[in-house]
């Protein structure tokens, strides 16, 4: 099993020194929080998220998963939702990460009214 940690702990902290905490401390992997206000987000380009697997790469140190801020059981547009999701997705994509974790954000509705949203 891989021991590994969530930059949701350490916000804003600057990306070496994310890769230092994880290579430091034994670390194999990490989850990256993808807010527009972190290091690493869907809007960075294809030559700064190669320097993010670069930099996680020299470290010994894999990339497992993008943790994004798409509500997929939020009531409303889904077109809005879906794009953000597959921001997230490229993100992952380029970044080598097999997992994206998203929020429910079904508010008030029904549990199976959002599950079906979501789904």
């Amino acid at each position: 099993m891989k021991l590994a940690f969530s930059t949701l702990g350490v916000p804003g902290m600057p990306l070496p020194d994310v890769v230092r905490l994880a290579a430091e401390h034994g670390y194999q992997g990490v989850e990256l929080r993808a807010h527009p206000e972190e290091p690493v987000h869907p809007g960075l380009s294809s030559l700064e998220r190669a320097d993010v697997v670069e930099a996680f790469k020299a470290a010994g140190v894999e990339i497992l998963t993008v943790a994004g801020y798409v509500q997929v059981a939020a009531e409303g547009d889904d077109e809005s939702v879906s794009a953000e999701l597959a921001e997230l997705l490229k993100l992952a994509r380029d970044l080598g990460a097999r997992y994206v974790r998203v929020f429910p954000g079904g508010g008030d509705q029904d549990p199976a009214d959002a599950d079906a949203t979501a789904a």
